[in-house]
């Protein structure tokens, strides 16, 4: 069964992963996630604070990320995949997949991979922009379905990410490999997953 730690109650709860980011997904986005977001970016605009670093500061580094727009134009393709990840009666984690990327990790370069274009979690559990966040293990539940499907689709667990500034240690905390700022990425470091460091995740028992 899949659970989030409740770090309000300090107990685990019961989740669920949705194959596919369904219209309430979207309505929580808009309703829910996108209105916290705004106000901190709106605050930081108005104190002429509106820097990429305080941006990364207060965790909102993927508030211009478009979810409506995205689910609309990425349904009708093959070549995209998504996920929600629900719990108490909410949205709480969001993913988006490519399932035609290659890898770039000398081991395994040119093979097939699962590559997560977009994952984040709800703004409430968010450390640093809620004084007291709600659910932790959004993103390793997400990064852990990620490596499932590589291997639902054959690819052996592996799979790729561009991390954003402040998700790197989750990353480091999986042990991937990363290959260093990607220049026609933003110069986002470029994480990738080896079949080995799947397989480690899968078993580790990490709290979901």
């Amino acid at each position: 069964m899949l659970e989030l730690w409740n770090r309000h109650t300090q107990q685990m709860e019961p989740a669920d992963l949705i194959g596919r980011i369904e219209p309430e997904d979207v309505t929580s986005f808009i309703q829910r996630w996108r209105p916290p977001m705004q106000a901190k970016l709106d605050e930081l605009r108005n104190a002429g604070e509106l820097t990429r670093d305080e941006v990364i500061n207060w965790n909102v580094a993927d508030a211009h990320w478009q979810w409506p727009a995205k689910v609309t134009a990425r349904s009708s393709h093959l070549e995209w995949a998504s996920y929600s990840l629900r719990c108490g009666g909410d949205t709480q984690g969001l993913m988006f997949v490519n399932l035609v990327r290659r890898c770039r990790l000398p081991a395994q370069f040119n093979q097939h991979m699962v590559y997560v274009d977009l994952v984040s979690t709800a703004p409430w559990n968010r450390p640093r922009l809620m004084p007291n966040p709600l659910y932790g293990g959004v993103g390793v539940t997400m990064v852990t379905e990620a490596v499932i499907r590589s291997l639902d689709e054959g690819f052996d667990g592996r799979i790729g990410l561009h991390a954003l500034p402040g998700a790197e240690p989750l990353y480091q905390k999986l042990k991937m490999d990363c290959l260093g700022p990607d220049p026609k990425y933003d110069n986002l470091p470029y994480f990738e997953m080896t079949p080995q460091q799947a397989a480690a995740l899968l078993s580790s028992g990490e709290p979901k």
